[in-house]
């Protein structure tokens, strides 16, 4: 009779156990982060009609050319600490949003020095960054939600939603939108990787671009292994792309690609060394560029 008991106690703490993880925390755990990413709001059109960087980690990303962009107004991501050892350019706005990378290095992130850091949190990455959400950090809540043609959805209030596929330059590109910047100017967004993960869930290997898809060798190799890669699907990161240029171009914003090379054409080219006058000044793409059609 008590090991009936017993086993009766057993299996009711385990259904309410099982019936709290996976019907009952998630719709909390979702509520509250709607609840913090109205953070943002603050930072609605601080920046209306003004320029900004948004930098990719690809290895075309120097420490020489952030050093151009110092104190200009830019979006970096995930580790790009890596390369402040060799720049006096630091991070303005920074963003990470790969869940696996932030339970990993979100505490080394945090103490950088930045303007404002912003964390798209998924269920997932929630236990280890909760400890944070009473800091001045961002935390935005990721939604994945495709359109009609099958590009991601794109959000014209960030405060509200925040969607996400494939790449954090996606995220940045929304924020930047959020702030009010009329033109977005992309470097180091190289769109080239080394494992790229196919639809089936298998992987694409490059061995010649193994260790030198990031700015810094040890970008991934410091912590990937063999039960463990990047999901990097460049399918997925242009469907993303032309998801932002489409909302840009209906909304009168300029996105130009001033990366030294790699394989993004979604976005007209431009050459990053003539974004400087002869003084180093930053003067951007000018009318006259864009009207003769150089752009």
């Amino acid at each position: 009779m008590l090991n009936i008991a017993k086993t009766t106690v057993n299996n009711v703490l385990s259904f309410i156990i099982w019936r709290w993880k996976n019907h009952l925390r998630i719709p909390l755990i979702n509520r509250r982060l709607s609840k913090l990413q109205k953070k943002v709001g603050v930072f609605k059109d601080i920046h209306i009609g003004e320029s900004c960087f948004i930098i990719g980690n690809g290895p075309s990303l120097t420490g020489r050319d952030l050093n151009r962009i110092d104190g200009l107004p830019s979006f970096s991501s995930n580790r790009i600490n890596l390369i402040l050892d060799r720049t006096n350019w630091k991070p303005y706005y920074y963003t990470i949003s790969d869940s696996s990378m932030a339970n990993k290095f979100f505490k080394e992130v945090n103490s950088m020095e930045k303007k404002q850091l912003f964390a798209v949190v998924t269920n997932y990455g929630y236990d280890t960054l909760k400890k944070y959400f009473n800091t001045d950090n961002i935390f935005l809540r990721s939604y994945r939600k495709k359109d009609n043609n099958g590009l991601p959805n794109f959000s014209n209030d960030i405060s509200k939603k925040t969607f996400t596929q494939a790449t954090v330059t996606y995220v940045n590109i929304q924020l930047a939108t959020y702030m009010g910047f009329k033109k977005i100017y992309l470097i180091g967004v190289d769109n080239n990787y080394a494992l790229k993960r196919k639809e089936d869930g298998t992987y694409e290997i490059n061995k010649e671009l193994l260790g030198k898809d990031h700015f810094d060798s040890n970008y991934y190799n410091s912590w990937f292994d063999d039960k463990l890669k990047p999901s990097t699907n460049t399918d997925l990161m242009t469907n993303a792309f032309i998801a932002a240029k489409n909302y840009c171009d209906k909304n009168g914003i300029e996105i130009y690609n001033a990366t030294r090379g790699g394989n993004l054409e979604v976005f007209p080219r431009v050459n990053f060394d003539d974004l400087f006058d002869d003084d180093g000044k930053f003067i951007g793409v000018s009318t006259e560029f864009k009207r003769q059609g150089l752009a």
